[in-house]
């Protein structure tokens, strides 16, 4: 697991240290989709409780999680499948941004839709065969 990943993981603070410690790459991208739709669903929950600190601390995670996936990425062979997911990954990221500085809880619900998608794709796929993740 590189540095970039493990960071990532450590945002998602509810896995367990020895569960990531053990996980081999395809279980860590599961397991940082989880920390990473979770992180979401926080931040827009506590934009309905209009508890900014929570939800900043929450776009924050959501945010380093989508750092460590974009680390994640091989590109020699993912090849433009990967270019899209850190496309994907890079626009999340300034999605999340805007929608905690606007309060715009539209855009929380678009990222947590994509994410969703990606995450529910990515929990189907199989590990054998090339990889999208270092």
């Amino acid at each position: 697991m590189n540095a970039f990943a493990k960071r990532a993981l450590f945002s998602y603070s509810s896995v367990t240290k020895s569960k990531a410690e053990t996980a081999d790459p395809h279980e860590l991208v599961k397991l940082l989709f989880t920390g990473l739709t979770d992180k979401i669903a926080t931040a827009r929950n506590s934009l309905e409780r209009q508890d900014r600190m929570e939800r900043a601390n929450a776009v924050t995670g959501a945010q380093k999680i989508l750092f460590g996936l974009r680390q994640t990425l091989d590109f020699n062979q993912g090849g433009e499948l990967a270019r899209n997911l850190d496309a994907l990954y890079d626009y999340c990221t300034r999605r999340l941004t805007e929608g905690h500085a606007r309060e715009d809880d539209a855009i929380f619900a678009e990222v947590h839709e994509l994410m969703v998608q990606i995450r529910d794709a990515w929990n189907v796929m199989p590990v054998k065969g090339p990889t999208l993740v270092q």
